[in-house]
């Protein structure tokens, strides 16, 4: 069962000084590249050939002997030559925006938004083409294909236009993904009545890298609730009458727990990068914490 709070008012997309560390970061992936041209990962066609593709400014620890000096002549900046051989991956972000999201103090939603716009600006830097969707109830929001650093602004922009509505239906197998190998990264709190094997089963099937960022608020991981209380179901608005007493909360506190693990062991048994997340007041912190710890970003 799954309850809602009054939602919050939104927050600005990510801070300049944000954006700033997120520069000299990088998002990690453990298969190459298998399509597109002009990116910065390796793909499997190494050498396969020398012809120039693109250009991107330097950054600490490239290859020196990449270098362009008539570009810097010109400009006064660091410029590195890229060839055919390294090319863009595809990366997927997929945010639930059901009704559940719209929950906790710091609220769901503004969390996973600030998390999968990270995400994209990381993937944006780093020369991916990047599609986000979000799960709206039954339907399913798609933005357009995105690339480059100068598309941020409008990842932001798309994220904000969505209010957090409808039943969770983790509908992944009617996503239109791009044909080919890439990362697929589900924000979620994974909280579907229906379960989640078969629409990660789907992700894999179409040989995507899966990583599940699952945020709880701590509400819904510890609930302080005293005496009868009625509680409103924030997808289908039934109301529950319950009487809490410690018993209760705590055979609660158990099934979250077992529940939590069961996650964890399915993704482990997947080989599917899990993570689970209580967003805190400065959260913007905690994401490189704990995405670093997780490998995902480095």
């Amino acid at each position: 069962m799954i309850f809602s709070q009054p939602s919050h008012a939104g927050e600005p997309m990510l801070s300049d000084a944000f954006l700033n560390r997120l520069d000299l970061l990088s998002l990690r992936m453990k298969h190459p590249a298998s399509g597109g041209s002009g990116g910065l990962r390796r793909s499997k066609a190494l050498g396969s050939s020398v012809e120039f593709s693109d250009f991107r400014e330097y950054a600490a620890g490239d290859d020196i002997r990449r270098l362009d000096w008539n570009a810097y002549a010109r400009f006064d900046r660091l410029f590195l030559k890229l060839f055919m051989e390294e090319q863009e991956q595809r990366v997927n972000i997929i945010v639930d925006g059901s009704a559940s999201m719209d929950f906790g103090e710091p609220n769901k939603w503004e969390s996973a938004k600030k998390l999968a716009e990270m995400l994209c600006y990381l993937s944006l830097c780093g020369g991916d083409r990047v599609m986000l969707y979000v799960i709206n109830g039954p339907k399913i929001v798609s933005s357009r294909a995105l690339s480059g650093r100068q598309s941020y602004p409008a990842a932001s922009e798309f994220l904000a236009r969505i209010t957090p509505s409808g039943q969770a239906e983790l509908t992944l197998p009617a996503l239109s993904l791009p044909q080919g190998r890439g990362l697929s990264v589900l924000i979620s709190d994974m909280l579907y009545e229906a379960g989640y094997e078969r629409p990660l089963q789907s992700l894999l099937y179409r040989k995507q890298e899966i990583s599940v960022l699952q945020l709880w608020s701590h509400e819904e991981w510890e609930p302080t609730l005293d005496d009868t209380v009625e509680l409103v179901d924030s997808e289908t608005n039934q109301t529950h009458v319950v009487t809490t007493n410690f018993d209760l909360l705590k055979r609660y506190r158990q099934t979250a727990a077992a529940y939590l693990a069961e996650l964890q062991q399915y993704c482990r048994s997947h080989a599917i990068t899990h993570a689970f997340m209580m967003p805190e007041p400065n959260f913007e912190d905690q994401l490189l914490r704990e995405l670093s710890q997780l490998g995902l970003i480095g």
